[in-house]
């Protein structure tokens, strides 16, 4: 349907001529919109395919940096520049599409959605709506927050960043044109500030640096830039042109042009083989897609790429569907993966990719067009204003009441409940959980209970943390022990592991140290040990047990899921057609992860492996090996809540325990941990 949309706008428009907006129109650019919108739908499909497909983004920041500014600058000369007239463009350009999926979105999630996943959409359709969307996804990073590949709105990230930098930027520019300042100067200037900001922040703050507009404007000044140089004016307080003359008289020759023209491609092809999201981005390397757009841009509609690969009527086609092709492609992948928490399979994947591009182009045809032509232009802004404040009345409305859970009965709402407010103080949180950046210096007196019973220690990472609450009630219950919590965001606890957070070693060290001074009764040791390798535990055990400790106790893993157990349950329940409520116990070989699955470097992950090889290690050193597993799991599944009559979810995720999990599976294994409560 691509390809018949180009045919359409080439039959309806003979010449160019026709599809000129306030500058002159391009093709090679619309084609360039396709290879950027091809890039981000490769990498978000097929991740392994194109590892560095995201850039496709910072080409999309270029284009709409160069275009925006050449608009606004050849308003300026002609005098016609208007702000009104500015933002009304935008808006007949932007929320067409964007009120349409948003709409689509809110519809589709109240059918399908839990309560808190709906809740959680809301807030993002009034981050879309408000071009907010970078802001509230930068303020949600964390440990616990939600995977990205189920925010269906995710990706309005990059609009927000776009959107916030043409509040500032249209006035700026029309500030120092009526001062007479040098437009030139202006782009410099901040262009070369904002990437000295991104680069200063991209290792110290990375989540900052990859959503703030600080540190991404100069992305959309690169394409500032060249706009200012390449505008036609023999005013030098519009643009220093006697520079851009001189280059290009250099490079006037067409074979210069085809030249660079190739060298701008062979910059982006580079950039998405080569890039991956594991490397500091964008810092230095948004070089690479950045400085390849504006090569690209700057070689002209007659340089060989341009006017061979990039003006072609396929490239051109997708190029004109690329912002609702954009807009719908993320949700309908995020609402399948939800739906499809085991994987899905390539064809589903093209299959969406498909559907993605047939709802693009009956959106630019049927919903987009009609707004961004014709006349009636107060009316269209007006209504396009109207349908974009319901959305956010009804995302206000969707938020305040968490998310509607009385669409469905009390059992399912309390076996589908998200906390995460209430789980953060539970394992407290910053407190005796030390969360990335923090280390064991910040652990509160309060980590340790004062008292004459006997210490237990807890030492381990958040799959630790998410049991203490447990822990603490045996301990109030029994009076037997008093407990301390030395706990570390994905920090096992084995002495010298270095993972993904870089406090892990020290923090650590500072347990064992503080075992040493302390010498506990009991140390229990607890994680999620299927994430890593436990080579080093062993070793972590002979010192607790110079250290004089009576007892080590070695805490398997809790059954983890391939999805929230709470969304299987709601799924299970939704898709009955007689509304039955799902058993408190899910079939652990079907939707545990426990079978056939693997992270990283080919490690095994299944539970039954790290009970494995927990056991021998308990053998080997004398330690006391307690299963979790065996105490939620049997032949029918394994537990997500108490009872069939009790909905209290048990997960707060995928493997860590409610309040609620922590005290059952604490209660289970009383006994082996010796303790006898009332």
């Amino acid at each position: 349907m691509a390809v018949n949309e180009a045919q359409i706008a080439f039959r309806t428009s003979k010449k160019l001529s026709d599809l000129k907006r306030h500058i002159e129109y391009r093709p090679d650019i619309d084609g360039l919109r396709a290879i950027a919108v091809l890039a981000v739908l490769i990498f978000h499909a097929f991740p392994t395919v194109l590892q560095g497909g995201f850039v496709g983004v910072d080409v999309f920041f270029v284009i709409s940096g160069y275009l925006i500014s050449k608009v606004i600058f050849s308003t300026l000369k002609k005098d016609s520049f208007s702000i009104a007239d500015f933002y009304s463009r935008r808006i007949r350009r932007i929320f067409p599409a964007l009120v349409t999926v948003l709409a689509s979105c809110l519809i589709f999630g109240w059918n399908t959605m839990l309560a808190d996943d709906l809740a959680l959409l809301a807030k993002h359709v009034l981050g879309g709506a408000g071009f907010a969307s970078n802001l509230v996804l930068w303020g949600e990073a964390g440990y616990f927050d939600k995977a990205s590949e189920l925010k269906p709105l995710l990706h309005l990230w990059s609009l927000g960043i776009e959107e916030q930098f043409y509040v500032v930027w249209p006035l700026l520019i029309w500030a120092a044109w009526r001062l007479r300042i040098s437009l030139l100067l202006i782009v410099a200037g901040i262009g070369l500030a904002s990437f000295a900001v991104n680069i200063n922040w991209i290792h110290e703050y990375p989540t900052a640096t990859f959503y703030s507009p600080l540190s991404r404007a100069w992305e959309l000044i690169i394409g500032a830039g060249l706009a200012c140089l390449t505008l036609n004016s023999r005013s030098s307080s519009i643009s220093y042109n006697r520079y851009y003359t001189a280059v290009t008289e250099f490079f006037r020759a067409e074979k210069a042009r085809s030249a660079i023209s190739i060298i701008g491609l062979l910059f982006l092809v580079f950039a998405m083989l080569r890039i991956k999201d594991t490397l500091p981005f964008p810092g230095k390397w948004a070089l690479l897609p950045t400085v390849g757009t504006f090569l690209l841009i700057a070689a002209g509609p007659v340089a060989w790429v341009n006017r061979v690969l990039l003006s072609s009527r396929p490239m051109i086609a997708i190029g004109l569907i690329s912002f609702p092709l954009y807009l719908w492609h993320w949700p309908l992948l995020t609402f399948a993966r939800s739906a499809n928490p085991e994987g899905l399979p390539w064809t589903a994947r093209v299959g969406i990719l498909f559907a993605s591009a047939v709802l693009a182009t009956l959106t630019y045809l049927y919903i987009e067009k009609p707004f961004r032509s014709g006349s009636r232009t107060q009316l269209k802004v007006s209504v396009l204003c109207a349908s974009m404040c319901a959305a956010v009345v009804v995302s206000v409305g969707i938020l305040k009441s968490g998310g509607f859970a009385s669409r469905y009965p009390e059992i399912i709402q309390r076996a589908t409940e998200y906390d995460l407010d209430g789980y953060r103080a539970a394992l407290r949180n910053r407190v005796c959980f030390m969360d990335i950046g923090q280390d064991a210096s910040q652990y509160a007196p309060e980590c340790i209970d004062k008292g004459d019973a006997p210490l237990w220690v807890l030492w381990g990472d958040s799959g630790a943390a998410a049991i203490y609450s447990g822990l603490r009630g045996l301990a109030e219950r029994s009076g037997q022990f008093r407990l301390a919590q030395f706990t570390s965001s994905a920090c096992p606890p084995m002495i010298g592991f270095e993972g993904g957070n870089p406090a892990c070693r020290s923090n650590n060290q500072w347990t064992i140290e503080k075992i040493s001074q302390q010498v506990p009764d009991t140390v229990i040791l607890a994680g999620m040990w299927g994430e890593y390798q436990k080579d080093l535990l062993a070793s972590t055990i002979k010192q607790i047990q110079s250290a004089g400790v009576r007892k080590i106790i070695i805490l398997g893993p809790a059954p983890a899921w391939k999805d929230t157990p709470s969304r299987i349950s709601f799924n299970l329940w939704s898709s009955d057609p007689l509304h039955r409520v799902p058993s408190e116990r899910l079939d652990y070989a079907k939707y545990g992860m426990g079978h056939d699955f693997k992270v990283g470097q080919g490690l095994d992950s299944r539970t039954e492996t790290a009970e494995k090889e927990l056991r021998l290690v308990a053998k080997e050193t004398g330690a006391l090996y307690i299963s979790v597993a065996d105490k939620m799991c049997n032949d029918e599944g394994c537990l997500t809540r108490e009872s069939a009559s009790s909905g209290a979810a048990f997960y707060l995720d995928i493997v860590h325990f409610t309040p609620h999990g922590a005290n059952f599976a604490m209660r289970a294994i009383a006994s082996e941990l010796g303790i006898t409560t009332p």
